[in-house]
């Protein structure tokens, strides 16, 4: 299944209002910003003689359009990544929006930066595999690893399950529900967040699924004994309600 660049982080858990067979709304709006600021090239870089670069952040903007939280997810030197967060954070955002209702959400952008014109911003799911796959041998280059890549599995040290309600509407089929997730250098859970289709089939689920990673804990995980941000993915299966 293709995770889209937005994915949804659901906070509140109550059951959907039932919607019109035929809705004046669309069915998916993504989250659009408005960059009050233009991120800058790094000028001891320029000095240095690079002439571009990229970087890649996740942010979590709520519902009413503001932004709570991000997470540097990979860049080709780490004065790319300051440059990019500290003009984010003067950006101004509008919230997702399913069936004309604001969501709190989770977006992927990504930097590409050049030494000379503006610098691009953009929110396609195919960035961060892009700065993978031409810029990961540059000297300070930093990405988000697989499991694969660790140690061993990160040991959780705080597992909360899923508050699962027979009665909620998801829950009378049942369904499975992957939230994929971030594990950052601290052992902390970060953004964690199911694609729409998933979302669009089992909200109610999904929700519950997403609430309880949120609080989880892990060891922090290690390539090589050193800290490292990775990405994981819980699967859960929800049986479907007795009658």
């Amino acid at each position: 299944m293709n995770r889209l660049p937005l994915s949804l982080v659901l906070a509140a858990l109550g059951a959907a209002a039932p919607l019109a067979a035929q809705s004046p709304y669309p069915d998916y709006v993504p989250v659009s910003m408005v960059q009050t600021e233009e991120a800058t090239f790094p000028a001891n870089l320029v000095a240095n003689g690079v002439k571009s670069g990229a970087a890649t952040v996740a942010v979590a903007i709520d519902d009413r359009g503001n932004l709570t939280d991000y997470l540097v997810t990979g860049y080709t030197n780490p004065a790319f990544a300051e440059h990019a967060i500290v003009a984010l954070k003067k950006w101004k955002f509008q919230a997702a929006q399913i069936h004309g209702r604001a969501r709190d959400s989770k977006a992927d952008l990504s930097f590409d930066f050049q030494v000379q014109g503006v610098v691009v911003v953009s929110l396609t799911a195919g960035a961060y595999d892009e700065i993978l796959r031409t810029q990961i041998d540059a000297p300070h280059a930093f990405h988000a690893c697989t499991l694969a890549q660790l140690d061993h599995i990160p040991t959780p040290s705080k597992i909360v399950k899923p508050a699962y309600d027979p009665s909620v509407p998801g829950s009378k089929r049942g369904g499975k529900v992957s939230v994929e997730f971030y594990i950052d250098e601290t052992g902390r859970v970060r953004m964690p967040s199911v694609d729409l289709e998933t979302n669009e089939a089992y909200e109610d689920l999904s929700a519950t699924a997403i609430a309880a990673v949120g609080q989880w804990q892990f060891e922090p995980p290690t390539v090589k004994g050193r800290p490292v941000l990775v990405v994981a993915h819980q699967d859960f299966t929800f049986q479907p309600a007795a009658h």
